[in-house]
């Protein structure tokens, strides 16, 4: 992983309060959407292989945790 896990997932957490603060529905549904895809990409979520998948949530509680909350805000606005 090329990144420092702790403090990139400070920088997630922060930039998720700020997006929770928008009114706008639809500029929050694309921040949390590009939010999500960020960390995808800054943590190399695996998307194949339910052994690799496991492993890393199991390795990364904290980005899973924060990524699952971003995930339902979304959904549920």
């Amino acid at each position: 992983m090329a990144i420092n896990s702790h403090k990139s997932l400070i920088g997630f957490q922060e930039r998720f309060k700020e997006i929770q603060g928008i009114e706008d529905d639809n500029i929050k549904s694309i921040r949390l959407a590009a939010l999500m895809t960020d960390m995808e990409s800054a943590y190399e979520f695996p998307m194949v292989g339910p052994l690799r998948i496991a492993a890393f949530k199991q390795s990364f509680p904290g980005v899973m945790k924060l990524y699952k909350e971003v995930s339902q805000a979304r959904c549920f606005g």
